[in-house]
């Protein structure tokens, strides 16, 4: 099963930036399942593609995404993750439409990998906040405040979380707004994506 077919198959009409990129993406990082994903794309949906990817927007994302991940070999990788190599996939983790684009690449057993690396990361900063002086959390307060107080903050990520509705029900099981038990045919049976917002829409009751 290819999972990253999910994430395409809510739409009807153009896709979302989200997708686009996503896709860019599985072609460059995960080209053994590139072919399958596009050919389930509406005839207009692929030539919507083929424009993004000649565009000078994609051109840049590329080069930007290029500077910002480290290399990995997903197609080589060993058993066993060590700590280099996990550091370098949780950078992949931290922006959906990359992170879509290798989940498939990696098996079960480095997700689980991945997973207590990143509880292991959470449980050494939760120590360290332990260890802080009263100084040093006044200091990290203040600078929340200032960064809440801000109009226009810099983006600080989403901390390795699902950007997609289908990426969350695959990575939790649940509905990410009932947080009920789901799979993504349930959730395509309830809901629609609206392709400007890529915000999930009820289906109308018959």
């Amino acid at each position: 099963m290819i999972f990253a077919i999910y994430d395409f198959t809510l739409f009807k009409d153009e896709l979302p930036k989200f997708n686009l990129k996503e896709l860019l993406n599985i072609e460059d990082l995960n080209n053994s399942i590139f072919d399958k994903v596009f050919n389930i794309l509406k005839p207009h949906q692929q030539e919507q593609y083929i424009s993004f990817k000649k565009s000078e927007e994609a051109k840049k994302y590329r080069e930007d995404r290029n500077i910002r991940l480290p290399y990995v070999d997903f197609k080589n990788l060993p058993e066993t993750l060590d700590d280099i190599l996990l550091e370098k996939i949780m950078v992949y983790q931290k922006e959906g439409e990359v992170r879509d684009a290798i989940f498939d690449l990696i098996s079960e057993d480095h997700k689980g990998q991945i997973a207590r690396f990143e509880y292991k990361i959470r449980e050494e900063e939760a120590k360290r906040q332990a260890l802080m002086s009263d100084e040093e959390k006044r200091k990290g307060e203040e600078w929340w405040d200032q960064y809440d107080a801000d109009p226009t903050p810099g983006f600080m990520g989403n901390v390795g979380e699902p950007d997609t509705v289908t990426s969350y029900i695959i990575k939790y099981g649940v509905n990410p707004l009932t947080q009920e038990p789901e799979t993504i045919e349930s959730f395509q049976k309830k809901y629609t994506i609206d392709p400007k917002t890529g915000d999930p829409v009820p289906r109308r009751k018959k």
